[in-house]
């Protein structure tokens, strides 16, 4: 099985094309940036999201879920991405990011929060795989997170941050929303590759979290997981 089938958890748990509902009221779904926010993301009073970095990474991400890409410049991701994050209005927002677009990324951070600053980090525990967490916020805290791999510094901010909701743009295979779930808090969040959902939702429904899912597109259809 290729690495990309993500250990099949979509034949086991298919979200394709579903809103998924966890008992806790977590809710994820499918979803591509360039199109309109689910309304239930604006449920986040907190934001950690690892977006693609450069073109070459999204253009990887969209192929990944085989799917088409049809953006040339990297800068109308990044502008559409924080759009998004100025829809949802969080209170504190934490970026990962790579060194390539770090300045552009600080620059729109600092159009939307008063306190902005970032933490050197890693990934997958190497130091050679260096990247950095930005935090905007309008209140202005010192927090141990320097030097921290993003695992430790998502589970940090889900166990230590005042929230009610975390949500996550790009939720990959969703260690926020493990952490979240970890920590007795909502998580709600969105994924372009409905393969990688469904390994956070087969990790949680082993957990003992059940759900129900519906089709994005029949609101009142739902069907009974649990």
């Amino acid at each position: 099985m290729s690495k990309f089938e993500y250990g099949g958890a979509y034949l086991r748990y298919p979200v394709q094309g579903q809103v998924v509902e966890f008992e806790d009221g977590s809710t994820v779904q499918e979803y591509d940036i360039f199109n309109g926010l689910p309304s239930f993301i604006c449920q986040a009073d907190i934001l950690f999201v690892d977006p693609p970095w450069n073109i070459g990474n999204l253009r990887s991400f969209y192929t990944k879920a085989n799917m088409v890409l049809n953006v040339v410049r990297f800068e109308k991701f990044y502008k559409r991405f924080f759009e998004c994050i100025a829809i949802i209005s969080p209170r504190t927002c934490y970026v990962e990011v790579g060194k390539e677009f770090l300045g552009e990324f600080l620059i729109e951070m600092k159009s939307m929060f008063k306190s902005v600053t970032f933490y050197n980090s890693m990934y997958y525990r190497n130091p050679k795989n260096i990247c950095y967490v930005i935090r905007g916020s309008n209140r202005r805290k010192k927090l141990p997170l320097d030097g921290m791999d993003e695992s430790e510094i998502i589970s940090w901010i889900c166990a230590n941050e005042d929230y009610q909701c975390i949500g996550d743009l790009c939720m990959g295979q969703g260690l926020v929303g493990l952490a979240a779930y970890a920590n007795g808090k909502r998580f709600v969040g969105t994924e372009l590759n409905h393969k990688r959902l469904s390994v956070l939702v087969e990790k949680l429904q082993k957990k003992g979290l059940s759900y129900n899912v519906r089709n994005i597109y029949e609101k009142n259809k739902s069907a009974s997981t649990a």
